[in-house]
């Protein structure tokens, strides 16, 4: 599947990798390559959601910024199975 990531999509997923720092190496790789596997996209839907909750949100419960530019990168991820 096809994944288009822009520049800052793609600087935001490296982020994420280091951050990370587990066995889901593949999963980024071919996100960054914008060439991904269903399995990887659920993978990195998973991560890029943890990592939401954990850092995206503020203390009401909405997106600060770095919440939604997660958003956007989820979007792009998601995109190929939504567009069937």
């Amino acid at each position: 599947m096809i994944v288009n990531l822009t520049e800052s999509q793609k600087n935001l997923l490296k982020y994420l990798q280091g951050k990370l720092n587990d066995d889901k190496t593949e999963a980024f790789r071919c996100a960054l390559q914008g060439n991904v596997e269903m399995l990887h996209v659920d993978t990195l839907c998973d991560l890029i959601n943890q990592e939401f909750m954990m850092e995206g949100i503020d203390e009401n419960f909405e997106p600060n910024q770095y919440g939604i530019e997660l958003e956007e990168l989820l979007d792009a991820i998601n995109k190929p199975r939504v567009s069937g």
